[in-house]
């Protein structure tokens, strides 16, 4: 055991030699039957119907380098998604082993790609296209604004995204019917006089500021109350000189 030198608590230390049982090392020269661009330019053509994007990975080489990962239940996130690939090869993968690995995509949507490339090519995997079959899945899509640093109600601005956030962090869709979020107790109040007006919902997401009543806390105990964090843009707060 070994102190970290980041906040001093013991922290584990493992030589290769002690789990090379357990893992594998990865050569860094890969196979050639990972593919190359080329191969990458074909996939995209037989999906999309023309070519769409530059220089796209092939499926094989990302497929390749997932499996490597002896986490069947892994979260993968792809933060320049591109053309779509690693969603591509995540749900091949899964379909090859049976894995239940998910992914997130992030695209800027410069040019309507994430609309017109990213997604598109995603639905029809999902979908079956051509002569290939589909790989049935849950996909949702969310989109959400560019918050600059230089505004002045930084705090205000990324407040109203929070619903992108536990919207992505949940897998739901916050639509006032079956998902609700709670930000103030005026909202509480509201949603207390009109409680039977809500006969589907599933989950109710309340800011950690809102203080409930005990009646409300007995009311909306018929459901899943989940509380908001409050670090969901904690960084970034910091990062502008701002404590949230």
């Amino acid at each position: 055991m070994f102190p970290s030198k980041k906040n001093g608590r013991p922290r584990e230390k493992k030589f290769f030699n002690e789990i090379s049982s357990k893992y594998t090392g990865l050569s860094t020269v890969l196979p050639d039957t990972v593919g190359y661009t080329l191969n990458g330019s074909r996939e995209i053509i037989q999906i999309l119907g023309n070519r769409a994007f530059d220089f796209p990975k092939p499926v094989s080489l990302i497929q390749f380098l997932i499996a490597q990962c002896l986490n069947p239940n892994a979260i993968i996130l792809d933060f320049f998604a591109g053309s779509g690939t690693t969603g591509h090869a995540i749900l091949k993968q899964n379909a090859e082993d049976g894995g239940h690995r998910s992914f997130i995509l992030c695209t800027n949507n410069e040019n309507n790609i994430c609309e017109e490339v990213t997604y598109e090519r995603i639905q029809k995997v999902i979908n079956g296209y051509g002569n290939t079959a589909g790989i049935p899945t849950n996909l949702k899509y969310y989109r959400t604004e560019f918050v600059p640093k230089d505004i002045d109600d930084v705090s205000d601005a990324l407040l109203g995204h929070i619903a992108e956030m536990i919207q992505l962090e949940h897998g739901v869709k916050i639509d006032g019917s079956n998902y609700l979020m709670v930000m103030s107790d005026d909202e509480a109040d509201a949603l207390e006089q009109h409680w039977e007006q809500y006969q589907n919902i599933k989950a109710v997401y309340i800011s950690k500021n809102v203080l409930l009543t005990t009646k409300q806390n007995v009311l909306f105990n018929s459901v899943n109350i989940y509380i908001i964090p409050d670090d969901y843009f904690k960084f970034e707060m910091q990062e502008v000189g701002e404590s949230w």
